[in-house]
């Protein structure tokens, strides 16, 4: 069965401008994302891993610069969109939870307003529906003028810019024709709704007139005559208060506000139903007591429940990619592992596809279905969880596990010898050559290309070549898979 594919990002290369050149931060990468799937992207600080998702989010620095490549999301190249288009997919259809929840939040207003703004401003509910009758006619008509913007700066044929530009003007005929249809649609549907409101505010004020209050205070002193004997003053008053309170001013103005706020609801999302998700949202993100915290500031929480507050503002806007950006890097041991078993019951509950960055091999673990290893702006192996813990074939991913500490090392750990190359100056060859103890020749002159280890197992290291000397993986490497290996049998196959 083939899997659905919610981002595929191909031959993506970004730099940044600095006085000193361009900084190659992220260079040909490609990987796509699946519906339902955590996939975790891995390396050292630097290697391009938030680079690359930022610009996924539209987010990246002014000083960037995007030079080739393209991400795609449900048929659109986010790359070549406008920024009045990408405000309707960014924080809406994809979110990210970024690293540093203190900065993410802001200090001088109240969390219960940062949880409610997204869904707000998100939730024209109205205006997306009439969006939604013509997304089909809209994607055809940005793609076709992104194709004939791009013809006019290459030297191309006239018969082509001809057919571009009836391309561009036949989309654009149909999507006029489309809006013309929806707005007939929005129109109709939505003055139904009109006059269902008229009708239930009549109703109500039919309900609240003051015949019937003065009829249901009369049946109600004939009840007690006929009591007899039985008849008490004090129970008569105490009905006929009862009575005068359910008819009272407040309760009608209670009434005729959920009226209105329900007839909103079909247009837009009310302030109202924005805090009953508020709370919703707080209580499943783990933060007791929602109606009270609603109303703090972020001085006032933890860090753990910092971060847990920013997850629930990503998920205000029910988005259906979520980028999370080292979300665990700025908390203690026993919060990660909190927010990491958070995160995996997010993802199950609302079918999310998630993208994990991080620079822990361990945290990995936990989370991810498969996994991208980058250093130097490249992905440098790419596989499924098992594959790349139980059979790793870059150096680099080999070197990242052999400075993972866990419950076995007695020994001191091992580090990766020097830094990460200036990325203002890419090495020619294998950018990981100088750091890796099993480098050729040919690492400092050709850089390599992706080896294929099997159908979802990809490596760029020259030691898959036919014609390289085998290598076998370091034994603590060795020691550590045949460890996991017999601690998976014991938990009964599950990971």
């Amino acid at each position: 069965m083939s899997k659905e594919t919610v981002i595929k990002v191909e031959n993506l290369s970004l730099s940044f401008r600095t006085p000193q050149g361009m900084v190659r931060a992220v260079r040909n990468i490609s990987y796509e994302l699946y519906k339902g799937e955590t996939l975790a992207i891995v390396g050292e600080s630097g290697s391009g891993k938030s680079a690359s998702s930022r610009a996924i989010m539209g987010i990246s620095a002014n000083n960037a610069v995007i030079e080739e490549g393209s991400i795609f999301y449900q048929g659109q190249d986010l790359v070549k969109i406008a920024e009045d288009d990408f405000h309707k997919i960014r924080g809406h259809k994809i979110g990210m939870i970024f690293q540093n929840p203190t900065s993410a939040l802001n200090p001088i207003m109240r969390i219960g307003k940062q949880l409610t703004e997204s869904m707000i401003l998100n939730g024209k509910r109205k205006k997306n529906k009439f969006h939604n009758y013509f997304t089909n006619e809209t994607v055809e008509f940005i793609n076709a003028r992104i194709h004939l913007n791009e013809l006019k700066d290459k030297k191309v044929s006239k018969e082509e810019i001809i057919k571009a530009k009836q391309r561009f003007k036949d989309a654009k005929r149909s999507l006029k024709e489309a809006k013309i249809v929806a707005k007939e649609k929005i129109n109709s549907e939505y003055n139904i709704y009109k006059e269902d409101y008229k009708k239930s505010i009549k109703e109500l004020k039919a309900k609240f007139s003051k015949e019937n209050k003065e009829q249901e205070i009369i049946n109600a002193e004939n009840e007690f005559d006929q009591e007899g004997t039985t008849y008490r003053n004090e129970d008569l008053i105490a009905k006929v208060k009862k009575i005068k309170q359910k008819y009272s001013l407040k309760n009608y103005l209670r009434e005729r506000f959920l009226l209105r706020d329900s007839y909103l609801r079909h247009t837009k999302v009310t302030k109202y139903e924005a805090r009953l998700e508020a709370y919703k949202i707080m209580e499943e993100v783990g933060i007791p007591e929602p109606e009270k915290r609603f109303k703090m500031y972020p001085f006032q929480f933890s860090g753990g429940m910092k971060q847990r507050i920013v997850i629930a503002i990503a998920l205000m806007a029910e988005p259906e990619i979520l980028i999370c950006d080292e979300p665990t890097t700025a908390l203690d041991v026993t919060i990660q592992a909190q927010i990491l078993e958070l995160l995996k019951k997010i993802k199950k509950e609302r079918n999310l596809s998630l993208i994990f960055i991080t620079h822990n091999l361990g945290v990995v673990a936990n989370v991810a279905d498969r996994v991208a290893v980058m250093y130097a702006g490249k992905i440098v192996e790419y596989g499924t969880l098992d594959e790349i813990f139980y059979n790793p074939k870059h150096p680099y991913t080999w070197a990242l596990m052999s400075s993972m500490p866990d419950i076995n090392s007695k020994e001191k750990l091992q580090t990766i010898p020097g830094t990460p190359p200036n990325m203002l100056y890419p090495p020619k060859g294998d950018a990981f050559a100088v750091r890796n103890q099993y480098a050729m020749k040919i690492d400092y002159e050709e850089e390599p290309p992706m080896f294929k280890i099997s159908d979802t197992h990809y490596a760029a290291t020259w030691l898959l070549h036919p014609d390289a000397p085998k290598i076998d993986m370091p034994q603590v490497i060795k020691d550590r898979i045949a460890f996991m290996q017999e601690e998976v049998k014991k938990l009964g196959g599950n990971k």
